[in-house]
Formats: structure tokens, C-alpha cells, sequence
């Protein structure tokens, strides 16, 4: 028998409704439990199936206040007016702004015994006594007027009382407090009057004698005599705490890990004027949830003979190091400098009892008011450049395993984020240094152009010189690739004029391609553009000579067919950028997948009074659902760090921006296959 058929014999019923109770959907056994089809009860409110509404709303209530669902012990009418015992757990359905909308909840049909009775003489109320004590739960029992007749030895701790002489025969609201008798009595008087049989809940409680707070699972049971009249109630309290704190510690460590994805994402398109205060801001979320009030990032010189900080939160009240600590001597610092050469972490979780470091490390953080300490070195390329600390100044306290191994994940975040940081400030300073022509012309297009996304205005020249770097990346790897095979060549005694004159020549195309480059980023924010007539063909020769050494690098063989030699009408220059892009993204998709015989086809062609160039690889192609995002301004299929997601973007403007064209991109059989369709002159 199918599933859903099945289901209506269920003894449970799963509902949802909407913000008034009315009822929307429903499923399972609601004609086995109510005599009702789910299709009579859509449009009905949940309350109408209650003997006593009032506990309905009770429960809402206290999902409203405490936003902790409940299951709750309730009483249904039929439609022939037949009580049944259920339980139901109740849950706030919220929209997307976090306003709620509705509830959902599950209804469990229970078989109540008719009676609860104990039996037996003396010595079997003892015996059943000294099982009752031996129980970890807390237990007691009280009679039809709610007064206390018995209870176990971890109830008196409880209730924090030494005997149960001191309880029996009294009432709540005669031994506790306010506060306290809300908690002991909760639900006593909902079973007492008959409107639930069972009540449960979960709750904290503050305990007196260990100064701790502890969850207890509540469950409150009616006991019936012989002839089913109420006689009173059981109630067992048992201690969650082990289980809440494990889920507590899971949420935590759920939590932190969210933490520093968000912390890694937060890096990825900051400029270098931004990621100092991104990493603050880091540290003040670390901090908080490792309850540190200090947090500081070192960073070493080459000799690792001093460490300066660079970075540091600081939780309100506590004093700054930043001036104090700009430069400090790692001499005497026996334990942090052997550490630290180790690539090992340090964690003190006393600083009064830790023996291994020296007396004058213990005085220095003794200086600062450290109880409890956390290093973590900062490794790049199987050294350590600098180091993190965590400081615990108000107390005492120890760091688990696993907050020490994502500690060491946000170090490593920082590590590549000050060192991408680095490289963009050289990079910056490099810039810094061309001619006055192109820095004047670049800081007027600025001024006036859009840059990469639509109605944004150019901020700061920075954008446009790492698009040129973007740019330049390749062909200065290719320029040192070349110097270095000219030193190679010059020591071995094998240099002859010939091989000078390769070289030479292949530095000096990649000069001019660099060059060019700078023209074509500033000819493309320059409002008056001149376009040209020329041969498509040659473009993507040009493109395939300026990676020419690329490929033959990574062994990627090309064949280039040009059916005709076809003009068109546009800007050579940012069209053959377009071809570069595709194949250099061409080369990295061969290159990441590992693909046996690298392969590229170049086609030219007419087709339909349109000039049509494709670039196609063998490299298998992309995912079906990212071919609508490869054009999308900083979307990148390359690892992290080897993307900025700009040069298809960027291509695709050209094309169909500039020219005007189309570009767009398909999977074959065989791979990646970009298309360019521009007008011809050819008819």
C-alpha cells in the first residue's frame, strides 16, 4: 500500500495554519483520531478541536514570550463528542522578514492508562522508595489538593531543602518563593482540573547549592485510583544539561565556523584602504565569541627578532597596546621565539601556573593583566611572519580544541588577506611611477566613466590600475620567464645571436602588448572612441602570438582555420583583448583539469552577413547552471585567490557595448566554445 495511503491510519496529524488559527493544510490520521477528512478541516480554526482553547493559547503565548516551542498535553473533541488524549507540539511560522505568519504543528494520539496506582505494604513502599532515591531525575508526588506526599533524595536537592519531612503535606505557594513556586506548580493546576491528563516542558533553574544553572526535561503526569478518580501527580524533572550544552557547544561551533566564512567573504572585494578596518572588525567578532578582551595581531621582521603590532580590538574598559607595542624585542622571549620557530600554537590556560615560559615572559604579561592566553602563529610559505593573541583579562579560562584549530583558520585568512594587501600596495607604488600622460588621462576618465557596473562612477584610481594589473599579471610572468631563459642560456655558453634576437624580440612584443594595454583600458572609458576598419583575422592571430608561450608552456596546441579574411568595423585593440581573455581563461580550464592533450580551435568564418570568430578548448566544458552567470561582474569559476571575475564581464562589454556584437558561450562535445558575431562588410 502506498505511503500516502498509509498515512491516514497514523495516530498523528501534521497542520499548518495561518496568523488567525485557520487551518490550511493537514495530513495523516484525521479521520482515525478525529472522525474528520483533512479536506472538512481546511478552513476550520485549530481551537475548535479543543476541549479547552484556553490551553491553545497558553501555549502561543509562551512561543511568542520565550520562542521555545513546547509539547504540551491537550484534550480533542470529535465529531461524535468523544475525547482523546493527545500531545501536540506547537512552532511559530515566520515570513521573511521574521514576522510571524503562522503556526505548524504535530498532534500525537496517546493511550492514557486509566489509572496510576502504587500497591504493596510497608516494605514495598520502602523498597520502592529506595528505587525512587537512587534515580539521577528528580521525582515527588503530590495528592489531589496539590500538596506534597513524597519525593526522592535528588528532588530535596532541587528544591534545596534537607529532608521531605520539610515538604510533605505542604503546598508550593507554602515553601517557595514567588519565582520558585511558578516553577514547582507549573501545570499542576491545568492537570488538576482536568483539562490535560500529562503537561511537559523545559526550563533552566538556578541552583543554590553549586551556583550553576541547569535544564531540566519537566514532565507532569496525573495519578488515578482504582475507580480512575484523580488522586494527584507525578512529577519527574530530569537533568539536560550534559545534552543541551553538547547541542549548546554544536550551535557554537556552527556559529564561529558561519563566522568566518562570512569574515573570508567580507575580504574578497576589499579594496587595500579597506582591510585594515576589515581586519578590526574580524578581531572584534572572534574576540567576542572566544571571550577574549584583547585581541592583536603581530606582525615579525625577516629576522624574527622583533614584532610590532598591526592590528588590535579591545573589549570596552581595556587599555590599548597599539602605541605601547610597536616594537618589541623577541630576544628574551625564549618560549614565544622557540614556538613560534616551531610553527607551534600556545595556549596558557593560567598564566600562574604555566611553568614553560621564563620568568621575564611571565613578568610581561603579568604587565598587561594576561590570566590566560592564546598564540597563534601566522604562516606564509612554512614560516612564521608574525603572530595572534588572544587575552583573557578578566579570568581565568581554557580555549577547547577545537576554537584553538579555527583560530588557526582565521590565520590563515589573515595571512593571505595582509599579503594580497601587500602586493596591491606595491602594485599601487609601481603604478605610482608611469608617465604623467597616462596618469593624467587615466585620473580624467575616472572622473567622468562607469567602471565595471552599471551607474557606478569611477572611486579612486586604484580600480583602474588593478584592471591594468589584471591585465599585465600574464605578460609579466612572461617577461621574467624570458630573462630568466637568457640567463639560462648566457651561463651555459649557448647564447648566440639568433637565440638573443628570439628573445629580444618576444620581451619587446610583450613590452608593446603591455603598452598596448594601457592604451586600450584608457581608449575604453574615453567617450570619443575612433573606430577602424580591419581584419578579424588578424586580431586573433594577435592574441594567439601574445599567448604563445603560455601555451606552448602548458604543452595546449592550437589550430587556427580562417575560412576568409573578413573586415570589420570597430576597435582592434579591445577586440584583441576580448581573444586574450578567452584564451587565457582557455588555458586555466586546460591547465585545472589536467587535460591529457590540451587542445584550442580558432575558427573565422562568415555566416549570414555576420564576421564570426570561435575559440573552442577540449577541456570538458562548463556547468550547465553557471552558463548564465560566466558573464556576470565578479563571478569566477577559478579557485579562490586565482579570479577576479572581471575579464568576461569586461569582454562581453566590448563586444556588444562597443563594437557592437554579440558574445556569448555553449558547451560541445568537447568543451567551452565562445562565439563572436560581429557585422561584416562583406556581403
Amino acid at each position: 500500500m502506498p505511503f500516502e495511503r498509509l498515512s491516514v491510519f497514523s495516530g498523528e496529524i501534521f497542520y499548518e495554519t495561518d496568523i488567525l488559527r485557520r487551518i490550511i493544510k493537514v495530513s495523516g490520521g484525521t479521520e482515525r483520531v478525529l472522525e474528520y477528512s483533512a479536506e472538512e478541516l481546511i478552513g476550520r480554526t485549530i481551537d475548535s478541536l479543543y476541549k479547552y482553547p484556553s490551553v491553545r493559547t497558553a501555549v502561543e503565548d509562551s512561543l511568542f514570550r520565550e520562542g521555545l516551542a513546547e509539547e504540551v498535553a491537550v484534550t480533542l473533541v470529535t465529531r461524535t463528542g468523544q475525547e482523546v488524549n493527545a500531545t501536540e507540539s506547537v512552532f511559530i511560522i515566520r515570513d521573511s522578514v521574521g514576522k510571524a505568519a503562522g503556526f505548524e504543528g504535530i498532534i500525537r494520539k496517546v493511550n492514557c492508562p486509566d489509572y496510576t496506582s502504587f500497591s504493596g505494604g510497608s516494605g514495598y513502599q520502602k523498597v520502592l522508595q529506595n528505587v525512587i532515591d537512587s534515580l539521577p531525575a528528580a521525582v515527588c508526588w503530590k495528592d489531589k489538593n496539590l500538596r506534597y506526599t513524597g519525593c526522592n533524595r535528588s528532588f530535596l536537592d532541587l528544591a534545596g531543602v534537607h529532608s521531605s519531612e520539610m515538604i510533605i503535606g505542604r503546598m508550593d505557594e507554602n515553601l517557595f518563593h514567588d519565582e520558585e513556586y511558578d516553577r514547582f506548580s507549573k501545570g499542576d493546576r491545568e492537570i488538576a482540573a482536568g483539562r490535560c491528563s500529562s503537561y511537559n516542558y523545559v526550563e533552566t533553574v538556578y541552583i543554590n547549592t553549586t551556583g550553576e544553572f541547569r535544564w531540566f526535561d519537566i514532565t507532569k503526569t496525573a495519578v488515578r485510583n482504582e475507580r480512575g478518580v484523580f488522586a494527584g501527580i507525578v512529577s519527574i524533572h530530569d537533568d539536560i544539561t550534559t545534552w543541551v550544552n553538547a547541542e549548546l557547544g554544536i550551535q557554537n561551533r556552527l556559529w564561529f565556523e558561519q563566522q568566518i566564512m562570512e569574515i573570508s567573504a567580507g575580504f574578497i572585494n576589499l579594496s587595500a584602504e579597506g582591510v585594515d578596518s576589515g581586519i578590526n572588525s574580524a578581531l572584534e567578532k572572534i574576540g567576542t565569541f572566544v571571550d577574549a578582551e584583547r585581541c592583536c595581531v603581530f606582525s615579525m621582521d625577516k629576522d624574527s627578532m622583533k614584532a610590532s603590532i598591526t592590528h588590535e580590538w579591545t573589549a570596552p574598559g581595556v587599555p590599548s597596546l597599539m602605541n605601547r607595542m610597536k616594537s618589541v624585542s623577541l630576544l628574551n622571549m625564549e618560549l614565544l621565539s622557540e614556538k613560534l620557530a616551531d610553527r607551534e600554537i600556545i595556549n596558557i590556560t593560567s598564566l600562574s601556573g604555566y611553568k614553560k615560559c621564563s620568568e621575564y615572559e611571565r613578568d610581561y604579561l603579568n604587565s598587561m593583566g594576561v590570566k590566560s592566553l592564546i598564540i597563534v602563529p601566522m604562516i606564509k610559505e612554512g614560516k612564521s611572519i608574525g603572530f595572534m593573541t588572544f587575552s583573557s583579562l578578566e579570568k581565568e579560562r581554557e580555549w577547547d580544541d577545537d576554537i584553538v584549530s579555527l583560530l588557526t583558520i582565521v590565520s590563515e585568512i589573515l595571512v593571505n588577506v595582509l599579503d594580497r594587501k601587500y602586493m596591491q600596495e606595491e602594485l599601487m607604488e609601481l603604478y605610482s611611477l608611469m608617465e604623467d600622460k597616462v596618469r593624467l588621462e587615466v585620473e580624467r576618465n575616472m572622473e567622468h566613466k562607469k567602471l565595471l557596473i552599471q551607474q557606478s562612477k569611477l572611486a579612486a584610481m586604484g580600480e583602474m590600475l588593478g584592471n591594468i594589473a589584471h591585465q599585465w599579471r600574464q605578460p609579466l610572468n612572461a617577461l621574467n620567464l624570458s630573462f630568466f631563459e637568457l640567463k639560462y642560456i648566457k651561463d651555459s655558453g649557448e647564447l648566440t645571436d639568433d637565440k638573443l634576437r628570439d628573445i629580444l624580440d618576444r620581451v619587446n612584443a610583450l613590452i608593446q602588448q603591455m603598452s598596448a594595454t594601457v592604451d586600450d583600458f584608457r581608449n575604453f572609458f574615453r567617450e570619443n572612441k575612433e573606430q577602424t576598419e580591419f581584419l578579424l583575422a588578424d586580431c586573433v592571430r594577435k592574441a594567439l602570438y601574445l599567448v604563445q608561450a603560455f601555451f606552448e608552456e602548458h604543452r595546449i596546441t592550437v589550430d587556427l582555420r580562417v575560412d576568409s579574411e573578413l573586415t570589420v568595423m570597430g576597435y582592434p585593440g579591445e577586440l584583441a583583448q576580448v581573444f586574450l581573455n578567452i584564451l587565457n581563461n582557455a588555458k586555466d580550464a586546460l591547465s585545472e583539469k589536467n587535460i591529457a592533450e590540451p587542445h584550442v580551435l580558432a575558427r573565422v568564418f562568415y555566416e549570414n552577413g555576420r564576421a564570426v570568430a570561435e575559440i573552442e578548448d577540449n577541456a570538458g566544458g562548463i556547468e550547465e547552471d553557471l552558463l548564465e552567470r560566466i558573464f556576470e561582474p565578479y563571478f569566477t569559476t577559478k579557485p579562490e585567490g586565482k579570479g577576479t571575475g572581471i575579464g568576461l564581464y569586461m569582454s562581453k562589454m566590448i563586444v556588444e557595448n562597443s563594437m557592437p556584437g554579440r558574445l556569448y558561450v555553449r558547451n560541445t562535445d568537447k568543451g567551452a566554445c565562445f562565439r563572436i558575431e560581429l557585422p561584416s562588410l562583406q556581403q
